[in-house]
């Protein structure tokens, strides 16, 4: 059975009405962003990020593209405190010994640095430490 939901061809699947894939997040980055771009010149950058929930920290991989990217990639850094949106994106693919994997991250479309960007100084210190 194949059903057309808004131009999209679904195997076996009926659509049971609207659905939202929207993710909010507040949270402090664990590492440096990686700024990267594709063969088209596409910026891409990958974030990870902690959140509390409870006394148990939980950590989300996040990817920005284009604008979003090229920002995370020049002014954030490490410890800085982030407020994220975007969307829940799963990706599949074959392990080396043939098995499936899978794997969600957040896919960036809007971020706002929610604390004062640490001056020269300062951030040269912090990273010494």
């Amino acid at each position: 059975m194949k059903v057309v939901d808004n131009g999209n061809e679904e195997s076996g699947r009926q659509s049971r009405g609207a659905a939202v894939n929207r993710v909010t997040l507040v949270g402090r980055l664990t590492s440096d962003p990686e700024l990267h771009y594709t063969p088209s010149g596409t910026a891409v950058t990958q974030l990870r990020l902690a959140t509390n929930e409870g006394e148990e920290p939980q950590f989300h991989n996040l990817s920005a593209w284009s604008k979003v990217a090229e920002f995370a990639g020049k002014y954030l850094r490490k410890g800085r405190l982030l407020y994220v949106e975007g969307r829940l994106h799963w990706s599949t693919w074959q392990a080396a010994d043939g098995s499936s994997r899978r794997s969600c991250e957040v896919r960036v479309s809007n971020l706002q640095a929610l604390d004062q960007r640490p001056e020269q100084g300062e951030q040269s210190e912090a990273e010494g430490q």
